[in-house]
């Protein structure tokens, strides 16, 4: 036995070792939801690139996150604990920096997750209210609060699953998975079979530039979506300690997810692409989901597209559910090392329950909070939604590349004949891979998405990470110093569940 949860003890509540591999594919696939963020994203990557951006721009990116996700995996398969990423940089960072470095990389990890919450829950909302717009005929208006509220509904779902569910949390992840993988096939044929098509060369060889940028630029603009559909993976990471076989399971679950993530998408944009004959028409729905208008007009049946439009809502549903459960662990961890005020409280795992409930708390609270900003500009809120791919991809690269600033040798020296997951003769190349991607796609995501800017088109989300680096600062100098860092952990000198309830 490989577990790295902690021992049972009467009373005591602990984080049990009970999700499968099979599991935590289903969690992270449920959380990526990669196609159906792809075919909410329709009409944004369209004008930046094309079909040619879309399809091919996916596939690079798919590529990339697989050397992401297997240096991170080799990592894990050393260090199987809830703090993921920050774990990591913080026993392969010099004793000098290391509790700074893993501080920043954690805080960056915890705050991508807390917004990706908020992103899924508003998918789930905003293709439920689509869904209510075709099958009313136009009579219902998608007002913003309305959405809001659905979200709101999404969340507390989540939530109190999450809390109460826990010990049925592994069948529901499994289920997840296949719902998801049979509504790609269900929609997929319901479109091939029932709608017009385009021509091969508009799928695999058209190229449009909407965006005012260079060529070259606009193929990278469109990018983003297809690296917001591939965010998430680290989820199986801040598992490890309720997996039984951590060490094997996790690395090879984080490769799976993001696999049949690709497949799924590639498919899928053959399919939104093939049927793409009407763009005007699907991106200017009112709607506001170019997908839903794709599949009206492709079953010319407001029940089928209904029906569709809710499979998918469900599936950001289950989505949500797995970034609440990735997000609280990933905050516990934190306040377990004591970076977080009231470590004592979100930092323990609740005795009845046998999940961080104050956490889970915490991760639903920023959300209903900060999704107020779907209320406001849409800039705004556009801006706080984007922020999550670069900041989960910024707490995947830093500790990939502090590897590559002190040689594999650091990692290597942890590793033995017994660690189930090595990269061997391919670690420098999958992580000079992860730092490139990351570097580049963090630059150019920043960019506004098309010029000449104006004061509504400007994309702030470079704010947004400004703002947070401000607060992480901040934050440091004032309460930093309490931080402990995982090495307690690492040393197995204490266990996931010591403070308890």
């Amino acid at each position: 036995m490989e577990s790295s949860s902690p021992t049972p003890s009467h009373g005591h509540g602990h984080l049990q070792p009970r999700l499968s591999k099979l599991t935590m594919v289903g969690l992270s696939f449920a959380i990526l939801n990669t196609w159906i963020a792809l075919a909410g994203g329709l009409g944004l990557v369209m004008p930046s690139g094309g079909s040619v951006a879309f399809i091919y721009g996916f596939i690079f990116c798919v590529a990339c996150n697989l050397c992401i996700g297997a240096s991170l995996g080799e990592m894990a398969s050393i260090w199987p604990t809830a703090g993921g990423q920050y774990h990591f940089t913080y026993s392969l960072c010099t004793s000098k920096y290391r509790k700074l470095a893993s501080f920043a990389v954690g805080w960056t990890s915890i705050v991508g997750w807390l917004t990706l919450v908020t992103t899924e829950a508003f998918f789930s909302a905003q293709f439920f209210s689509a869904a209510a717009v075709v099958g009313s005929g136009g009579r219902y208006v998608a007002e913003a609060w309305k959405t809001y509220l659905i979200m709101v509904a999404v969340s507390t779902y989540a939530t109190v699953v999450n809390i109460v569910g826990n010990r049925f949390l592994g069948r529901y992840n499994d289920g997840a998975l296949y719902w998801s993988i049979l509504a790609v096939v269900i929609i997929s044929i319901t479109i091939l079979a029932m709608g017009d098509k385009n021509d091969a060369s508009f799928v695999f060889t058209n190229f449009v530039n909407e965006t005012g940028y260079t060529d070259g630029v606009a193929w990278i603009m469109g990018l983003l979506q297809s690296a917001l559909s591939l965010i998430g993976y680290d989820a199986v990471m801040h598992m490890t300690e309720e997996m039984p076989r951590p060490r094997s399971d996790g690395p090879q679950a984080i490769l799976l997810s993001i696999g049949v993530g690709g497949v799924t998408g590639v498919v899928f944009i053959l399919v939104m692409l093939f049927s793409l004959t009407d763009a005007e028409v699907v991106f200017g729905t009112e709607t506001g989901m170019a997908i839903t208008e794709l599949m009206y007009q492709a079953t010319k049946s407001r029940a089928a597209a209904v029906v569709m439009t809710v499979m998918l809502a469900m599936c950001f549903i289950n989505g949500t559910m797995g970034c609440i459960t990735s997000g609280s662990r990933t905050l516990y961890a934190m306040a377990r090392d004591k970076g977080m005020i009231f470590p004592s409280k979100f930092g323990r795992i609740h005795k009845k329950f046998d999940v961080p409930v104050e956490a889970i708390l915490f991760t639903q609270a920023f959300n209903l909070l900060f999704g107020l900003l779907y209320l406001g500009p849409t800039v705004a809120f556009g801006a706080y939604t984007a922020s999550c791919t670069i900041l989960l991809n910024l707490s995947y690269a830093m500790p990939v590349a502090i590897l590559l600033l002190r040689g594999r040798g650091v990692l290597t020296a942890h590793q033995t004949s017994a660690t189930p997951f090595k990269l061997g003769r391919w670690g420098y190349f999958c992580n000079i891979v992860s730092v490139l991607f990351v570097s580049v796609t963090t630059v150019f995501f920043c960019f506004p998405v098309a010029v000449p800017v104006s004061a509504n088109s400007m994309n702030y989300v470079s704010a947004v990470i400004g703002i947070f680096l401000v607060l992480l600062t901040t934050y440091w100098v004032f309460y930093g110093k309490r931080f402990e860092g995982p090495l307690a952990v690492l040393l197995g000198e204490c266990t996931a569940g010591e403070i308890i309830m």
